[in-house]
């Protein structure tokens, strides 16, 4: 996805040092407007939205495309960060948009993410994506240590400084919130401190903490039987023996597996099969949810398609407990509830014994 409206207001017709500020009761009569609609839902947000940029016919196009309106739920970022306080009608504005745009961008890659069906795009779509948002944010960045605003806006500074500083730190809490919902797609996560100190070149003593204050949402992607009947397999490459052998030692010392519902011999098809949509299958698992987690990261190894958002789209594996295990189940588990460091030792011990 691209970010042209929220790049308008560094690049584009929303500059706040090209803006007319003169007429300060015409912000103060969109910002009226736009707070009467408080958006819930996706379908609010862009009425609001059309209200903020009436006086831009341009951008008000650019909110009809690829914007799914409808009267869903608005999901908020993932985090939010300490913000200062607008001063008046026209930082108010930019206050409301940003914090719009930001949403409007976050609920429509969600919804756009739905469509995606293999680990590649995924992982295409979502690396894309981030990088544009860190090349707007060092831009953004480099613009205000250009101007000179090298500190937190307060009751004195102009709009230039508030604009610019709301701009690039929500474009932060955005890149973090897809990060977190799609890390397990990524071959790399980075860090908040090595996103400043790398991406944006700026000293540990610019960051601004981050505190998480919501899971990330399920992504309602297409199974993988509904993306055009392909054959779909996990991509095993090893010793077949060996991996057979290796599911049996897990079910004897760890309970991967209950093994009431699903005997190790269908796990084992499963993995190995050249089309997992060749029958119906049921994995329930027998363990605690952080030990199958672990047993999954080990698995990649040698099955590079068996990851968290695979596993939740086959809908074959279950907890024992008979809860669908999706990816966020495990990425949460992971990391919310880390397996004990003597059982991951253990585990590892036993994947060593059985290297396939």
């Amino acid at each position: 996805m691209e970010v042209k409206l929220l790049d308008a207001i560094l690049h584009g017709e929303l500059k706040p040092w090209k803006l007319d500020t003169s007429n300060t009761r015409r912000f103060a009569e969109l910002v009226k407007a736009a707070k009467a609609v408080s958006p819930a839902t996706t379908a609010a947000l862009q009425t609001q939205l059309e209200i903020l940029l009436v006086d831009y016919p341009t951008l008000k196009k650019l909110l009809a495309v690829n914007f799914s309106i409808e009267n869903k739920p608005l999901l908020q970022l993932l985090y939010k960060t300490e913000f200062p306080n607008y001063k008046d009608p026209i930082t108010q504005y930019y206050f409301i948009l940003i914090t719009a745009l930001a949403l409007r961008f976050w609920n429509n890659f969600l919804k756009q993410s739905e469509s995606w069906t293999h680990d590649t795009d995924i992982k295409y779509q979502v690396t894309k994506t981030l990088k544009g948002i860190s090349v707007l944010t060092k831009q953004t960045a480099t613009e205000l240590h250009e101007q000179g605003f090298t500190s937190i806006p307060g009751e004195q500074s102009s709009l230039v400084h508030f604009a610019l500083y709301y701009l690039k730190h929500s474009l932060i809490q955005l890149y973090f919130s897809i990060q977190e919902s799609f890390k397990e797609n990524l071959a790399q996560v980075i860090t908040l401190e090595d996103f400043y100190l790398l991406d944006l070149e700026e000293s540990k003593g610019m960051i601004n903490e981050l505190i998480k204050i919501a899971i990330a949402p399920t992504i309602e992607v297409k199974s993988i039987a509904q993306s055009g009947n392909k054959p779909f397999s996990f991509g095993f490459k090893g010793d077949e023996a060996k991996l057979r052998n290796l599911i049996s030692v897990l079910c004897t010392h760890k309970n991967l597996l209950d093994e009431t519902v699903t005997k190790p011999d269908d796990f084992f098809k499963l993995l190995t099969t050249k089309d997992i949509n060749d029958k119906n299958y049921k994995i329930q698992i027998g363990c605690e949810t952080n030990l199958f987690q672990h047993v999954v990261d080990m698995l990649k190894f040698k099955l590079p398609k068996f990851n968290y958002a695979n596993i939740g789209r086959c809908h074959y594996f279950t907890t024992k407990n008979e809860t669908p295990i999706q990816a966020s189940l495990l990425s949460n588990s992971k990391s919310n509830n880390p397996l004990p460091k003597k059982t991951k030792e253990e585990i590892n011990k036993i994947f060593k014994e059985n290297d396939m």
